[in-house]
């Protein structure tokens, strides 16, 4: 199976629902479902500077990522979050992800953006980033809520 990566589009808006609600109920996290779905539309949309990817076949992805954009003085341009990345668990394992991510990684590049940010995976979590050289950060992000 191939990670190929396709931006999805508003037709593609209850896939990616129903792909986000399955990550977060995976890993617990409980957005508001109308806040969360809004952020998508958003995403599908072009409102938000973000993309968000479906990953596989176009009829039957199983997976995603969500990236957002910002700018950075101190990188010189444009950077990237990776937000989400999901591989349904049944096809965990086959290298999807790092596929995935390696190609996203490669046209960001040949787009401009200088740099892609990640939050830390959890303890143990890290392989996927160290094989595709992402670096730890001294100073932890900082959030705070609105």
């Amino acid at each position: 199976m191939s990670a190929t990566l396709r931006i999805a589009r508003s037709e593609d808006e209850s896939r990616a629902i129903r792909l986000v609600a399955a990550c977060h109920d995976e890993i617990g996290r409980a957005p508001d479902p109308q806040d969360r779905d809004i952020a998508i539309a958003a995403l599908l949309s072009g409102e938000a500077p973000g993309a968000f990817y479906l990953i596989g076949p176009p009829s039957s992805p199983v997976g995603y990522l969500s990236v957002s954009f910002g700018h950075s003085i101190a990188q010189g341009g444009t950077v990237a979050y990776l937000d989400e990345l999901y591989i349904r668990p049944p096809v965990r394992g086959r290298g999807m992800a790092t596929e995935a991510l390696m190609a996203l990684l490669k046209m960001l590049s040949q787009h401009g953006v200088r740099a892609v940010h990640a939050p830390a995976p959890p303890q143990g979590g890290t392989r996927l980033f160290d094989r595709l050289r992402f670096e730890a950060e001294e100073a932890p992000t900082l959030t705070r809520l609105l």
